[in-house]
């Protein structure tokens, strides 16, 4: 018999139950930080990164409101219009691993939860960001996966 290291926290699933329904006609970016708790292996709401992150209206703002040294996943709710000029909001999840992490335990904890915190957003869609998003190139790029069928 085998045991999960990690597990959400209710508030963490409440939350992401309440994100996924008022973000589903948004006009404008959203996203919702999610973290593992170091000592616990608990899946939490990084409520500091949180608070930075509710004041980004940009891609290129995302960088500067995350930690570069420790990975987290990002809930993104992103407004765009089809082709054939429906407004959609499809949520996402981003992988945030900058390579400025250097914890390998960090790394392996965080790859080894990400189906189940995929599986728990309820998104199809999952973008690796590894760069850090420090130049138009990079935040360009990032735009573009999100943006692909």
């Amino acid at each position: 018999m085998s045991t999960a290291l990690n597990h959400f926290s209710t508030d963490a699933k409440q939350q992401i139950q309440k994100f996924r329904i008022s973000t589903s006609r948004s006009e404008t970016i959203k996203f919702l930080p999610i973290m593992i708790d170091p000592k616990s292996y608990e899946i939490v709401i990084d409520e500091e990164s949180k608070e930075e992150l509710d004041e980004v209206t940009e891609l290129s703002e995302l960088g500067e409101a995350l930690p570069d040294n420790k990975p987290r996943y990002i809930l993104v709710a992103y407004p765009l219009t089809t082709k054939d000029g429906i407004k959609q909001t499809p949520l996402m999840l981003l992988y945030w691993i900058p390579a400025t992490v250097v914890s390998q335990e960090y790394k392996m904890v965080y790859a080894g939860a990400l189906e189940m915190v995929r599986n728990e957003c309820g998104t199809t869609k999952l973008v690796e960001v590894t760069s850090g998003l420090e130049d138009d190139d990079a935040v360009e790029e990032l735009k573009e996966q999100l943006e692909k069928k």
